[in-house]
């Protein structure tokens, strides 16, 4: 299988910790693409052009970060726990990790076109989420699970693509959760190049 990815993408980096965690490295081959310069291969494989991609074996491919996590989490046997506050932790983490990609492709238009009024409801959107999912954190269980990830890794493109919204005031549960998926040679092997 080749999983399709871009290394400064954060859902792509979402399936590729969990690649690491299961040990799946020889069955998950990454394969790196540009989304934004219409590489062929990722469009030949997912027509929307989006990153991450898992092309399956038998041709098929699987889109979407959430699904390709649960595929790489029922190969390995599922060895995180699953239940519905994993689920809205996943989904609040996804949210964040939307904004923040908004917010950044906002930031690098051109300037007679970029709107301050999109990047300001952008940068709320961040804030309520980020308060939101602090106080959620004391729901989770256990930090290795797929919703604490897709937050870890939201933090972490935080500090890549906006490190001035300071999210850590404030909020010691997830700076503790960054700081425990940050010693983790999953997460140090997949950081986002200095110079993305």
């Amino acid at each position: 299988m080749k999983l399709i990815i871009s290394s400064t993408s954060p859902y792509s980096r979402k399936c590729r910790v969990m690649v690491r965690e299961f040990a799946l490295g020889d069955a998950i081959e990454e394969v790196e693409a540009h989304p934004f310069d219409d590489d062929p291969d990722l469009l030949s494989a997912n027509p929307l052009g989006r990153v991450p991609c898992l092309l399956m074996d038998d041709g098929q491919a699987l889109t979407e970060s959430a699904i390709i996590a649960d595929y790489i989490a029922e190969r390995a046997g599922e060895p995180w726990p699953r239940d519905w506050t994993d689920r809205r932790l996943e989904a609040l983490g996804s949210g964040l990790l939307d904004l923040t990609v908004m917010r950044r492709v906002e930031m690098v238009r051109d300037e007679g076109i970029r709107s301050d009024f999109w990047i300001g409801r952008r940068e709320r959107g961040i804030q309520r989420a980020l308060d939101e999912l602090e106080a959620g954190m004391g729901e989770a269980d256990n930090p290795h699970a797929q919703g604490p990830l897709t937050m870890a890794v939201a933090l972490g493109y935080l500090d890549f693509r906006y490190p001035e919204c300071d999210w850590r005031s404030g909020r010691p549960r997830l700076v503790a959760l960054h700081d425990t998926w940050a010693s983790r040679p999953s997460f140090r092997s997949t950081q986002p190049p200095a110079d993305g």
